[in-house]
């Protein structure tokens, strides 16, 4: 007898979007920028707020990952199933779905940040990453993690 992985559709689901949004926002990075993109939306899910309460409404929720916005380039990109980056990136997500669990496991890379910008916006960052409610936390490849000071600090 073979050991096997059986998945719900809940969680093919979840798999699916996560990867499409380290695809979508990450492709062309490291395998690390792609995990550190990855942690910031389980980051959200571990602390539900505004911002959603679970996989799905993390990564699509209104004005949150760019790559779901309507007008956004990327988000009418879809991967091909033979695209490197694509499976990096469901590697990447079965990576942080699956593994992230345990920090021993799976350590975050992003200090339990939820946001992160690129550094092409350096010149004119995002509003929220001027707001003292916001402290940066890493910088991991092209992106600027930060996290809200109300999470504390990781140890």
């Amino acid at each position: 007898m073979t050991d096997s992985i059986t998945f719900d559709a809940v969680t093919l689901a979840n798999l699916y979007l996560l990867a499409l949004v380290i695809w979508r926002e990450a492709r062309g990075t490291s395998f690390d920028a792609m995990k550190a993109v990855a942690f910031s939306v389980r980051n959200r899910v571990l602390h539900p707020s505004w911002w959603g309460k679970d996989w799905h409404s993390v990564i699509t929720a209104h004005l949150q990952y760019s790559s779901f916005n309507a007008g956004d380039p990327n988000a009418v990109k879809y991967p091909q199933a033979e695209d490197p980056q694509w499976k990096a990136a469901v590697d990447v997500a079965n990576t942080v779905y699956n593994g992230g669990a345990t920090a021993a496991a799976c350590p975050d890379p992003t200090n339990g940040s939820t946001h992160y910008y690129d550094r092409s916006l350096d010149e004119n960052p995002p509003s929220w990453a001027k707001s003292p409610e916001m402290t940066h936390v890493s910088d991991i490849g092209p992106f600027h993690f930060y996290r809200p000071v109300f999470l504390g600090v990781k140890a």
